[in-house]
């Protein structure tokens, strides 16, 4: 389950696919918690999860930059992904959660591997030391080309 903490640091110290996988987590997670809201028969929390899933797809989609084939693949999973979880919510099958889960943990832990392989992003802040207050910047950041 995602911690809000451990996610705002988790974002302020990766790359772009850091960035990525972090979505990949939250949809996963969206997943899971539909399951639990189809067991306790809610209908409500049922969709605000899957309105939210949807929000991250449309954020993954809007993340692929050009037309290559692995930026149309994605779009095409993304959008499967999509009446997945809308057949799911309609017909309450926990089953359509379980296998949009199982589509998308390969997809998170390749972008994983591609975090680990890569140098994070643009780390810029606040440091303060007993008498000032200046900024730093790490580095340039890198975007994901799909």
């Amino acid at each position: 389950m995602l911690n809000r903490s451990e996610v705002e640091r988790r974002i302020g110290s990766t790359n772009s696919a850091g960035l990525i996988a972090i979505l990949y987590e939250a949809l996963i997670d969206n997943f899971n918690d539909s399951i639990k809201a189809i067991e306790d028969n809610d209908r409500e929390t049922l969709n605000f999860i899957n309105n939210n899933s949807r929000d991250i797809l449309a954020e993954l989609i809007s993340a692929l930059k050009g037309d290559s084939e692995i930026a149309r693949n994605l779009r095409e999973i993304y959008i499967y992904l999509n009446k997945l979880i809308t057949k799911a919510e309609n017909f309450r099958n926990p089953d359509l959660y379980e296998s949009a889960a199982k589509i998308v943990k390969p997809l998170y832990d390749g972008f994983i591997q591609l975090e680990e392989s890569e140098d994070p992003k643009v780390v810029a802040g606040l440091t303060y030391g007993k008498n000032f207050v200046s900024e730093y910047n790490y580095k340039e950041g890198k975007t994901f080309k799909g």
